[in-house]
């Protein structure tokens, strides 16, 4: 693609992706005006993107989220994007995804705007979760409504930001790696005053975890052995920051220790859950931060 340099920098991060999924999602973005970036986390380079994006890199290996969305960004930055979206690889949008987030932005001058999320599989709507200055929690809903409400934290997938927000509250903190990397950039956004509005009209499916299942009448992700070391040891980083309010990080490593307890008695690999939940208290005790040191 040659460089057209629309108006939107639409940074796609992507990890051993469905090649198909992928160009789909790519496809949907460009004919909606938005300059597509992807930043590949994989282990090997095996997306033969050719002319079908602006930008293509391969980072030689997994480097976190957070560090393949701070190469887009910095991307965004130098070629003076004014709007900057973000996706994962299995993102699905709309036809008029893009418009529908981007309209009200202008109109109204927000500083980040983004969509309600629906479960893939079950269709249900998912709950958008706004932390208070004091660390408590309340779940909102757009119940079929129209009207644009705000939250404090929002996940990064569809989010759509005005590109010199980064100027302001910095970009990702990529010494998390993956987990907890959008919940501390929106808290730093929110220290400094700035909201999240949502966009009812906007509507992404989305599914968390590799599968779940059902307890108490409570839906459980699965996620790897891997992914539960770092939302463990970040759950402590939490405590760390002083934009992030003391309750809410005592309640996520409340929250990561029982949810950790379930899939070790749930789950057939029972020793390599338990082995990354002590690893990830230990190094998040410690303060170890990047890639999880090698065993």
């Amino acid at each position: 693609m040659s460089i057209s340099k629309n108006s939107i920098c639409a940074i796609v991060v992507t990890y051993n992706p469905s090649f198909e999924n992928l160009l789909l999602l790519i496809d949907k973005l460009t004919h909606q005006n938005c300059d597509v970036i992807v930043i590949d986390n994989s282990e090997r380079n095996t997306c033969n993107l050719d002319d079908k994006t602006l930008s293509y890199r391969w980072l030689g290996g997994n480097k976190g989220i957070a560090f393949a969305q701070n190469v887009g960004i910095k991307e965004s930055l130098e070629n003076q994007y004014p709007f900057t979206i973000f996706f994962d690889q299995d993102s699905n949008v709309a036809d008029n995804f893009i418009e529908t987030l981007k309209k009200p932005m202008i109109i109204n001058n927000y500083k980040i705007c983004a969509p309600v999320f629906y479960d893939e599989k079950r269709g249900f709507e998912y709950a958008i979760t706004d932390v208070k200055s004091n660390g408590t929690r309340k779940k909102i809903y757009s119940n079929g409504k129209n009207e644009i409400f705000t939250s404090s934290v929002v996940i990064s997938s569809g989010t759509l930001v005005k590109t010199d927000i980064f100027n302001t509250v910095g970009i990702m903190d990529d010494g998390l790696f993956i987990d907890y990397v959008d919940t501390e950039w929106c808290l730093r956004c929110f220290s400094e005053n700035i909201l999240v509005h949502i966009i009812p009209q906007a509507k992404m499916i989305h599914s968390i975890g590799d599968k779940s299942f059902n307890i108490f009448g409570f839906c459980v992700p699965v996620h790897s052995p891997a992914r539960r070391y770092y939302r463990v040891r970040n759950s402590f980083h939490l405590f760390r920051y002083r934009h992030v309010p003391k309750l809410l990080a005592i309640r996520e490593i409340t929250f990561c220790f029982v949810h950790s307890f379930i899939l070790i008695f749930k789950q057939k690999n029972k020793k390599e859950y338990l082995y990354s939940f002590f690893a990830g208290i230990r190094d998040g005790i410690l303060n170890v931060r990047g890639e999880k040191p090698k065993s």
